[in-house]
This record gives structure tokens, sequence and C-alpha cells, in this order.
């Protein structure tokens, strides 16, 4: 097939589009970060989601849309930013696939459509977003439903991943593992509470295998590595990767949030993202626990475990990755780039 990928200049495309040319697909892309050449041995599009003309010019002769290109950030998006992108932007999406006879496209979504829960997630659960980006993407997925029903020969795949980690990404893993190695971490609260991530090449072999069963209808899926890992799991593999002994010092997770508070209110005062937030610490702390049985159950098998990934993440941290981590501070191009999530 001839492919489309939108937000091909991100992070989980950089990954894609290689496998999806070694499948023998012709792959072209449209992101505002590319720059209108096949330097990367494929063709990709300076343009913007949003207009109707840069993704009608670059899904032209195409069979399939995946649409990787969203808002996504910790910090300094405002609410209408997040809609403006992943609802208005899917909406133009879909209607320059309809203008063009495109019939196949691929929404990547977020299980933040789910909120914040206790249990396990799965995709016949209710939708209860409880943030904004959470609302936008669920409001993305709502548009997508709302184009299928009007053709019932068009064929969706709704993907719901969790966090994402792996090489090249300047994200939350990445600033984990910064922390760990600059000797700034602290450990705050017990470590027992789950923390579904996955693996960017497990994530990119998901979404190839599901391609491959698209059907006419609405086929959604979430995404995240099994087994699940708990948060002192994942930081004592990461500090094992990077030489240094394990957690033993905790700090008491209601002190810990006390001392970081003033940090948020200073953020939003000098919009700066600092590193270490009360709100970081909560996030770190509270469960997430994300149900991926389906895909699986489909026969998808898990390449690379969690511990294989983290330690590649690690592994590429130590050659490129620490003397490139000013793309986590806040206003830079690059994490511009990485905020706007053109997967």
């Amino acid at each position: 097939m001839k492919i489309l990928v939108i937000g091909n200049e991100g992070f989980i495309a950089g990954h894609m589009i290689p496998r999806l040319r070694e499948e023998g697909h012709d792959v072209v892309g449209l992101d505002v970060m590319a720059n209108d050449n096949s330097e990367n041995g494929y063709f990709a599009h300076r343009g913007d989601i949003l207009i109707e003309e840069d993704v009608l010019k670059a899904a032209r002769g195409c069979d399939m849309v995946i649409n990787l290109a969203a808002k996504h950030h910790d910090f300094g998006i405002l609410r209408e930013e997040f809609f403006l992108i992943n609802g208005q932007g899917t909406k133009n999406c879909l209607s320059c696939l309809s203008k063009l006879g495109i019939k196949k496209f691929l929404f990547c979504s977020t299980v933040a459509v789910y909120g914040e829960r206790d249990e396990e997630s799965h995709e016949r659960m209710t939708l209860k977003p409880s943030n904004d980006y959470g609302e936008s993407k669920k409001a993305g997925e709502d548009i997508v439903r709302q184009w299928a029903d009007e053709d019932a020969s068009r064929e969706i795949l709704i993907i719901r991943p969790v966090v994402v980690f792996g090489p090249h990404n300047y994200a939350n893993m990445f600033r984990l593992i910064d922390n760990i190695y600059l000797n700034r971490f602290l450990m705050v609260g017990k470590g027992g509470n789950i923390k579904a991530v996955a693996y960017v090449e497990n994530l990119v072999e998901a979404m190839l295998f599901m391609i491959k069963k698209m059907s006419s209808g609405v086929e959604t899926i979430n995404y995240s590595d099994q087994p699940h890992k708990i948060s002192s799991e994942i930081t004592n593999v990461i500090r094992q990767k990077l030489g240094r002994k394990p957690v033993r010092f905790r700090v008491p997770l209601g002190l810990a949030v006390c001392l970081a508070y003033p940090f948020d209110i200073l953020a939003r005062i000098v919009n700066f993202n600092f590193p270490i937030t009360a709100k970081r610490i909560k996030k770190f702390n509270a469960p997430t626990v994300h149900g991926s049985q389906k895909v699986r159950d489909l026969g998808f098998k898990q390449k690379v475990t969690t511990e294989e990934g983290l330690g590649r993440m690690v592994q590429w941290y130590l050659k490129d990755g620490y003397q490139n981590r000013f793309r986590c501070a806040a206003g830079s191009v690059q994490n511009d780039k990485i905020g706007e999530k053109q997967r």
C-alpha cells in the first residue's frame, strides 16, 4: 500500500516508518517540521493537519492514512490547543480522505481517554477522561466513529497506547533516566504502584500486526507491555543498567508533595517547566493499569521485555541522549516538536 504518515517527524513515526518500508509499503509523510524532500528515503511534505490543501496534497494517491500527530505535553498547552489539533485536525483529515476516496485510517489515541481509575482498563469500558488531553483524544475518537458510520466499507483502527518509551524520546522516561544518572533522583513513596509502559518497538509491531487485520468497521485496541511493572521495579532496572545501586532510601509521599508545591506555583508564574513538581510526583506514584489482552488474544506476541527496552533506552541515553538533554528544557524548539507529539 501507499501510506501517508501524518506526524512523520515524531518519536513513534521514527520507529514505525522504517518498519512500514521493510514490509514493502510506499510511505509519504506530512509534518509541520518536514522539509519537502526525501532525505530519509521517502518523501515528506511540510504541512499542517489543520490545512485542507496540505492534507489533500500529501494524501493524494494513498491507500491508507496513519495519524500520529497530536497535542500532548505535561506543561504549557491550553485546552483549546489540545482540541484544535486532536479534534479539529482529525476532522479536517477525515474530510480530505472522504474527498479522495481513501477508506483505511489509523488513529493514534491514548489510554488517557479512560481517566484515572484503580481497576485495569479494557476496550469495552465507558470513557471518562480526567484531563484536557484525554478529553480531546476522546473527541477525536468520536469524530472517527462518526466518519465510519457514514460508510460501512471504511476500515478504521484506533490504537490506545500507554506511556511509550525508547531511544529518541525525551519525555517522562528520559527525565527519570536523566535524574538517576545525575544523582538527582529520590524514590518517593513505597514504589508499589503499577506503571503500564510500552517500549516503542513493541507498540509499532502491534500496530503493524493490527493493520494486516483491518476490515470494515472500527477496531479499538489498547497497547501496553506485559507483564506490568511497579514503579520501584522500573526505577531499579534503570539504576542497574546505569551501574547504580538499588534504591534504599525513600521519601514519604506526603512530605515530598508538600515540599514540591512551591515549584508548581512558581512554574505557573514564570512559565517554566520544572523537572520536579508536586503534580509530577503524584503522577509518578499513581497507579496506571491498562490491559492489552485483546491484541494478544488476536495472536500478537511481544518481542521485547520491559527490562530489555529500558536497557536499550539507557544505552542510547549514554551514547547520544545525554548530550541532547536540553530537549527537555521548556521553550526549546526541539521540545515544541516533541510537545506536538508528531509521533
